[in-house]
């Protein structure tokens, strides 16, 4: 754009201190340039070249010698009688979960005979005529069926 800007005056103090801040930053550089960065690069190296020759150490070594440092057969077959048992663990608690879950419905729903009872207990206090005529009810039902 066309914005005009104002010069900025620093002191020739202030410049000398800055140059000088540069110089000891650039003297830091160096420093690791030469110190710091051939002491990383050369570990680094010997970290390569030590994977390098472990990678070769286990591609040389013959495939029926490998197998038993990585997996050997007891152990895949334990592990697969293991997950064979896992799996009917699972499907065991997943049974007994079921059934659990079918009690505690059957346990939350009060039943006719609860239901039932509750009204006597209920009636025997609170309206014993209701309970009379009730008795009597059953008892004449009870005299009409056939023997």
């Amino acid at each position: 754009g066309s914005q005009t800007m104002t010069p900025t005056y620093v002191s020739a103090c202030a410049l000398v201190e800055q140059i000088s801040e540069l110089e000891d930053e650039l003297h830091c550089y160096q420093h690791e340039l030469e110190n710091v960065l051939p002491r990383e690069r050369g570990r680094f190296i010997d970290e390569q070249c030590r994977m390098v020759q472990t990678l070769e150490q286990i591609l040389s070594v013959p495939v029926t010698h490998m197998l038993p440092k990585f997996t050997p057969w007891p152990l895949a077959q334990a592990l697969e009688e293991l997950e064979m048992i896992s799996y009917e663990v699972y499907a065991s608690v997943n049974e007994v979960t079921m059934a659990r879950e079918e009690k505690t419905k059957m346990l939350q729903q009060p039943s006719r005979n609860a239901q039932q009872e509750r009204r006597v207990f209920a009636d025997f206090f609170c309206h014993p005529g209701r309970l009379e005529n009730q008795v009597r009810e059953l008892t004449s039902r009870v005299r009409g069926i056939p023997e």
